[in-house]
């Protein structure tokens, strides 16, 4: 380690005495420690000062409610119990499809010694689907319902003859990270309760052939349906609407329509209706189908456009004392 010598040492024995110097003084450094250790005291008095204050108007305050407790929404069907509705779905056709002899994509689901459980014919069926998927709580399970059409023969005719009822099976499939898994063979099960309660719906005026929103109902669905004449003229600016292309039928006749007030002649800008139109349809080979749609229409300029295809037809409100004849369909011959 080298050193530096100071003046003094290196001046020799007759260098001349040191003059003295002034004593020192603190340094700036020493100083502002001493400010800034008094600036932190005044601060923890003025802390202590408001907290005193703060404390005294809480008193003063009137008492508050407890914060009600978060309840946490149910949310919908995870993506991995989704996956198990068509897991579910596959497995069934497998099934049905499997025999003794030629158990086929069942093996993808159960192990080889279940074989020997298998019919010696396979089932035909058709319309395979899903019909509902209810995840089990804590068990990582879910109860698939899939719903198929099977060919069976009719035991009461006396020509042997098959029909297609629509049949339904459950399946209990686990989910995991590692993968899916059936814990048992389908169970057929009855078919979900059907609602035969009436249902009313609030299309009551019938509007008249040859009216303006009678004449926009037969061009929009014409245009929409069967590619006759150019949507865009009988649409509102900003519809999304779009025709079907290409267009599925050839013909098309509107047979009734309804309405949930009687539309004006000569609407004012912005006046909507609500309609209810049934239409018969035809093919290019003939074939035929009756079929319904709740449109709403609105006004412009004197006249009605179509805004929206409704999801679906608007319901009476319970409240209503009259009960108006639910909108049948009522197709030409």
């Amino acid at each position: 380690m080298k050193f530096r010598k100071t003046a003094a040492a290196s001046a020799g024995p007759d260098a001349a005495a040191p003059v003295a110097q002034p004593a020192a003084q603190g340094s700036s450094w020493s100083h502002g420690r001493s400010l800034s250790q008094k600036a932190v005291t005044g601060l923890l008095y003025l802390g202590l000062a408001c907290g005193v204050l703060a404390l005294g108007m809480q008193l003063l305050l009137p008492p508050s409610k407890p914060a009600a407790a978060v309840v946490a929404a149910q949310t919908g069907l995870t993506v991995q119990q989704q996956e198990a509705g068509a897991y579910a779905t596959s497995f069934v056709g497998a099934w049905l499809g499997a025999t003794r002899q030629q158990p086929g994509a069942l093996l993808d689901y159960i192990d080889d010694s279940a074989t020997a459980l298998l019919s010696e014919q396979a089932w035909a069926y058709r319309d395979l689907s899903v019909v509902s998927i209810d995840p089990i709580e804590d068990a990582g399970t879910v109860s698939v319902v899939v719903a198929a059409n099977v060919e069976e023969y009719d035991m009461t005719s006396d020509q042997g003859t098959t029909f297609w009822p629509r049949r339904y099976f459950s399946v209990a499939v686990r989910v995991s990270d590692a993968g899916m898994t059936v814990l048992a063979l389908p169970t057929p099960v009855a078919a979900p309760a059907h609602d035969a309660s009436t249902v009313q719906l609030s299309y009551t005026k019938t509007v008249s052939p040859n009216t303006s929103a009678r004449t926009t109902v037969e061009s929009f669905l014409g245009a929409y349906l069967a590619g006759s004449g150019d949507i865009t003229r009988v649409i509102s600016p900003g519809s999304t609407i779009t025709a079907i292309d290409p267009a599925p039928y050839q013909e098309l006749k509107v047979t009734d329509v309804r309405s949930d007030r009687t539309p004006s002649g000569s609407p004012a800008n912005g006046d909507v209706v609500h309609v209810f139109a049934t239409a018969d349809v035809s093919s290019a080979t003939g074939q035929r189908l009756t079929t319904t749609y709740a449109l709403t229409l609105t006004a412009r300029d004197g006249r009605w456009e179509t805004t929206s295809v409704d999801l679906a037809p608007q319901e009476r409100s319970k409240g209503a004392t009259s009960k108006p004849a639910t909108p049948t369909p009522t197709p030409s011959h």
